[in-house]
């Protein structure tokens, strides 16, 4: 069997090599490389091969070297080529791999952080949102490329109003016009940055997801809140996943929306409201709790999410007597999506079954009666809160 051997070059200076890699760059029969990289150790072999990553395996397939090398950019197991070079040419050939030394090393050394505790996101070809990572993490590193370089990823940041956290910028790493520059996240976007650069973040004060949040955390005022055992039980209902994008519509405190954001902490949640003394309470709730990942929008539901990212889930406390309108033109645009509805009267409860059983979802309803002690003299005496129905929606639930 042919041997693949896929070498982790760091970022393109040659003394940064492992002896290993350097070892085995000149003794494979054949080498090909990518882009940047062919040119970067031509003086290392000069006949290292330049093609695409489509191209690459036919030229293996066509190749009569046995021991036949490919080299990468960066780790081999940090954002890398390497996983898929692995995965498709893993039967037909014996793959080696060579560790090289990644941005995130790098650059971590050069700005004497630890990066055991660090949030790592790739930007590049990928449309992740970080607010998320900066909400919940200390310490977030970021790789970009593409559609997304470093000048506007700064400058949609510098629009969220971020004062507290600083970005550390390097471009270039370990080449000839390395840079690297600290600052303010509106600072920091005012510059241009270089194709090849990483970015590092810094929130001093990180919420942390995991901590349940209660009633007594949040300004309520006489703005309606969807109390924080109904709340934790929605949420659930929801089955969040990490990256989700949900809807909160009537959105009111924002005690789900930051409820949500927590589960979806690599992900964004809308938070619609039209009436402008929830909206404002919704806006400090939100930067009290530091859910960066939660967008507040002041309007109408019905007229503001034709403007949005089609979202995975979508829980709905308020429609303002639109629940079937929204309710169809979401599962319009996302067959498959999941809601969760929250109903106190009867009418409410009656026209999101009709509308989602005309839709063929499958329908589970949960109806809550909680009872809460209060203190009267030396007594504890129980006093209910109206009953809650929670309408689950879910196409082909498990």
């Amino acid at each position: 069997m042919k041997k693949l051997c896929i070498i982790g070059c760091g970022m393109g200076k040659e003394s940064l090599l492992t002896k290993e890699a350097s070892e085995r760059m000149i003794s494979c029969d054949e080498i090909y490389a990518f882009d940047r990289i062919s040119e970067l150790f031509q003086h290392v072999r000069h006949d290292i091969i330049r093609c695409s990553y489509a191209g690459l395996f036919e030229l293996i397939d066509f190749s009569d070297a046995q021991t036949i090398g490919v080299l990468v950019s960066g780790d081999v197991g940090f954002f890398s080529i390497a996983k898929n070079l692995t995965v498709e040419l893993g039967k037909k050939y014996e793959i080696e791999t060579l560790c090289g030394i990644s941005s995130l090393q790098y650059f971590c050394a050069k700005i004497h952080v630890s990066y055991e505790n660090v949030e790592i996101v790739s930007l590049h070809g990928r449309d992740n949102c970080i607010l998320g990572c900066l909400a919940y993490n200390r310490y977030t590193f970021v790789l970009t490329g593409g559609a997304n370089n470093a000048a506007d990823i700064l400058i949609g940041l510098a629009k969220a109003d971020l004062p507290d956290i600083r970005v550390t910028s390097g471009e270039m790493l370990s080449m000839q016009g390395e840079r690297i520059r600290n600052g303010a996240i509106a600072e920091m976007s005012c510059y241009l940055y270089d194709s090849l650069t990483v970015l590092f973040f810094e929130n001093p004060n990180p919420f942390q997801k995991e901590k349940p949040l209660f009633d007594k955390d949040l300004f309520r005022d006489k703005a309606p809140m969807t109390k924080q055992d109904v709340r934790w039980a929605s949420t659930n209902y929801l089955k969040i996943n990490p990256e989700d994008t949900i809807y909160d519509i009537g959105a009111g405190t924002g005690s789900v929306s930051i409820e949500m954001a927590r589960k979806a902490y690599k992900g964004i949640v809308y938070a619609i409201e039209k009436n402008r003394d929830a909206y404002d309470l919704l806006e400090r709730n939100k930067k009290q709790m530091g859910a960066f990942n939660v967008i507040s929008i002041l309007g109408n539901a019905k007229d503001e999410i034709i403007n949005l990212p089609i979202p995975d889930k979508a829980f709905i406390g308020g429609s303002s007597g639109e629940l079937p309108e929204i309710i169809e033109y979401l599962h319009n645009a996302n067959p498959n999506i999941l809601f969760v509805i929250n109903a106190i009267t009867l009418e409410t409860l009656s026209s999101a079954m009709d509308v989602l059983k005309r839709l063929q979802f499958e329908i589970q309803i949960t109806c809550m009666n909680c009872a809460k002690n209060n203190i009267v003299g030396e007594y504890n005496l129980m006093m209910a809160s109206n009953p809650v129905y929670i309408i689950t929606g879910e196409k082909n639930a498990d």
